[in-house]
């Protein structure tokens, strides 16, 4: 601008003084053409500046606003997304938080989502990731995502519950523990129960009898017993007459700690007959009324079955072989209306660790080879746990487990697994999905729980 003023007083008449050059002369066309080319420049740089913003501002909506643009190119601040942005302003990302949201509470006022703390719990997940994805992603790969994230939430929600008064349950392993509680609840919600007991006119059955209604029915099982099985099928199905067994809750199980080497083959089979053998038993004389209620069928598992732990070989196996049993189940009795889930507890006192050790241990040695006992010495034949007063550490509150068992029968859309209590999904979590190499340093201290020195480790030890 100083450039054409100065250039305008040269040339312009009004600003010519008596005897200056005049507009046609040499030096006026040289200034003349100096100025020109000095606008010329201007205007260049302007337009490419501007052309350059332009790009820019593409490149940015692309990424959205941050991304892998910013590793290959510095953009300007007034161009970049703010990163203490907190997700939820008006963005497709929340939309897609927006949207789950609306889903919802239409389910609820539906009627086929159930109002509980975990729809509070999934939108502030959806809200996380929708967060995390919108600063670290693209914008179309944090949509995507987030989409993904929101379908998954919904359907992991509760379902409302139908009606539990009339419906007619059999249950196994009712002498005490889990099985015992479900007993007592589902007959306080007015349930016709069937209580597979092992010790007819024991301790347990003369608990469930003071403690429940005269609906509640008590059936003598073994379940590790195809005949016995076939023989409470045949009780169970006289004594429902005219009415349908809308569930089946396969609960019955036992434990021996020791390493693998130490049991007796037959007390490695009873395992595997109770926790497994007789869950396809029961499964097998039931299914006949099942089919005929299209109603619920529900196997318990354990954390274990899904992350391995030392110490419980035959019983990790058989569990593990139950996860596997009953999704298969899932699978194929879904084309007759049976709804199957799978219940993973852990940590809770039931008692099924309550044996003999003593006596169990004396067997053990007693049938051991001499090599064995040897390697092994006789402190190995009676496991002690590192921590002294680890009864306390397991929880004897039952409700929560027989709530998700509850869940597991009277949800209108039944889930596939139901977990509850200490590690029981993160423990078999980081056992699936951290690398072998981590896992090995990370798993031991949270599922290695019994002392084990062998003397033929010592003195392998003295020895190196």
């Amino acid at each position: 601008m100083a450039s054409e003023t100065r250039r305008s007083q040269l040339i312009s008449p009004q600003y010519q003084r008596p005897g200056s050059l005049p507009s046609d002369s040499p030096v006026a066309r040289a200034v003349q053409s100096k100025t020109d080319k000095a606008e010329f420049n201007t205007r260049c740089h302007s337009e490419a500046g501007e052309k350059k913003k332009t790009h820019d501002q593409k490149a940015v909506d692309a990424c959205g606003g941050v991304g892998m643009c910013d590793a290959t190119r510095p953009l300007t601040t007034e161009l970049r997304r703010p990163m203490t942005n907190t997700g939820m302003d008006f963005n497709p990302v929340s939309c897609v938080v927006g949207v789950y949201a609306g889903f919802v509470t239409l389910g609820v006022l539906r009627g086929t989502v159930r109002i509980s703390m975990q729809c509070l719990l999934n939108f502030f997940k959806l809200c996380a990731v929708g967060l995390l994805t919108y600063m670290t992603c693209c914008l179309p790969v944090a949509m995507v995502l987030v989409a993904i994230a929101a379908f998954c939430l919904y359907h992991a929600l509760p379902s409302p519950r139908m009606p539990a008064q009339g419906k007619a349950v059999f249950i196994t392993g009712c002498d005490r523990g889990i099985g015992q509680q479900l007993a007592i609840q589902l007959d306080s919600k007015g349930m016709d129960v069937f209580a597979g007991c092992l010790f007819p006119g024991g301790e347990g059955e003369a608990t469930l009898k003071s403690k429940c209604s005269d609906r509640l029915r008590s059936v003598p099982l073994d379940v590790s017993n195809p005949e016995k099985v076939r023989q409470a099928a045949d009780i169970v199905k006289r004594e429902l007459g005219d009415k349908e067994l809308w569930g089946v809750v396969n609960n019955a199980g036992i434990c021996y700690i020791a390493s693998m080497e130490l049991m007796t083959e037959s007390d490695i089979k009873r395992i595997v007959d109770v926790n497994f053998m007789g869950q396809i038993y029961v499964t097998r004389a039931f299914l006949p009324l099942l089919r005929a209620s299209r109603g619920r069928l529900v196997n318990v598992a354990s954390n274990v079955g899904l992350a391995p732990a030392p110490f419980y070989a035959a019983y990790c196996a058989s569990k593990a072989a139950v996860a596997a049993f009953t999704e298969t189940l899932r699978a194929e009795l879904k084309h007759w209306g049976i709804g199957v889930s799978t219940i993973i507890p852990s940590g809770y006192r039931t008692g099924i660790m309550n044996y003999d050790k003593q006596t169990t241990g004396d067997r053990w040695w007693e049938a051991a080879s001499k090599e064995v006992r040897e390697s092994y010495g006789r402190d190995c034949f009676y496991p002690e746990n590192t921590t002294k007063d680890y009864v306390s550490m397991l929880n004897p509150d039952f409700s929560g487990i027989v709530s998700k068992m509850e869940d597991a029968l009277l949800e209108k859309t039944p889930q596939a697994f139901y977990y509850k209590g200490l590690l029981a999904r993160s423990l078999p979590y980081l056992y699936l999905h951290l690398p072998t190499c981590i896992a090995d340093y990370v798993l031991p201290p949270l599922n290695t729980w019994y002392k084990f020195d062998p003397p033929a480790l010592r003195k392998k030890g003295k020895g190196d």
